[in-house]
């Protein structure tokens, strides 16, 4: 049965083996399951990630890590680009977009079981071929380990990130099941000027060796064209970690865009390097410097380092 030409499916296993979800994600990279959780779970969310932004920044600046206590004062970012200026709570992906662990203080956000129990098609997604004793595909949270669990937050201004993939493949020489996914839960609808994320779809495949192997697609004329799903609240977005995507300029003058990431691996999968391992909980060191860049400067850091 071949996958239907969307990009969407529903949020609820599917027993058949040609589950359309499976089909789809394992083709594109991406899914949106729309209507996938309630709003009302997400009210409490909601609030958690506004003051939990706002005392990150002021936690950094009591503890000298910032020059004042927010995250820009109208000229300059307090955080420096990249994991390299970052902490283990907070790390700046782009210019004006954050992302914040939520890993250290799971105790002080709300929980995300509800989110499981209404999300059974998400462990389907990263069961591969795997069966177990009784000939049925492995596809039950138990069989995941929670990777990271975030909040990305797009403030006003961000700019347009350059192209990437979260993470690498387990194989260089083959094309294998996706180990990591993540989980984009929006907090606010998510409208073009807010920023939607663009995906290439497909490109998880070529990211495994990707100059020789987007060159043969394009020759193949296999390539096709980016799509940036907008979202409402209650809809998910699955992605696999390999798959090129990017964050949207957010062309707004006073309205973040939140967003709740969960992801999800393979047990034996460990993500060390989205995050530094120094925490904002500790001292700053003699040597650290507090790293301040306006926007102009942090968008030809990210230029130069597009590549990386």
């Amino acid at each position: 049965m071949k996958p239907p030409p969307t990009t969407e499916a529903s949020p609820r296993d599917n027993d058949d083996d040609d589950d359309p979800a499976k089909q789809l994600f394992a083709r594109d990279g991406f899914l949106v399951l729309r209507n996938a959780l309630s709003k009302d779970l997400l009210s409490e969310w909601q609030q958690f990630a506004s003051d939990y932004f706002e005392q990150c920044f002021e936690e950094l600046h009591q503890r000298g890590h910032t020059p004042f206590p927010c995250h820009y004062n109208g000229e300059t970012y307090a955080l420096g680009l990249g994991v390299k200026h970052g902490f283990r709570e907070i790390v700046m992906r782009s210019p004006g977009r954050y992302e914040l662990s939520l890993l250290h203080c799971q105790e002080k956000a709300p929980s995300i079981r509800q989110f499981q129990s209404r999300l059974s098609v998400i462990p389907k997604l990263l069961s591969g071929d795997d069966v177990d004793t009784n000939n049925t595909t492995k596809s039950c949270w138990d069989d995941l380990s929670l990777c990271h669990l975030s909040l990305v937050v797009s403030t006003p201004g961000a700019s347009e990130q350059s192209w990437h993939a979260d993470g690498g493949h387990v194989s260089t020489s083959q094309h294998l099941p996706c180990h990591v996914a993540n989980l984009f839960i929006p907090l606010a609808p998510v409208s073009l000027d807010l920023g939607p994320t663009e995906f290439r779809p497909g490109s998880h495949v070529y990211t495994r060796n990707l100059a020789p192997l987007l060159l043969a697609a394009k020759a193949r004329k296999e390539l096709r064209p980016p799509v940036a799903p907008l979202l409402d609240e209650g809809d998910v977005l699955v992605f696999d970690y390999r798959v090129l995507h990017r964050g949207k300029a957010n062309t707004t003058h006073d309205t973040n865009r939140p967003i709740l990431v969960l992801t999800f691996s393979q047990p034996w999968y460990k993500d060390v390097c989205n995050f530094p391992k120094n925490s904002l909980y500790d001292p700053p060191t003699t040597t650290e410097e507090t790293t301040t860049t306006t926007a102009t400067e942090s968008q030809e850091k990210e230029s130069k380092n597009a590549g990386a």
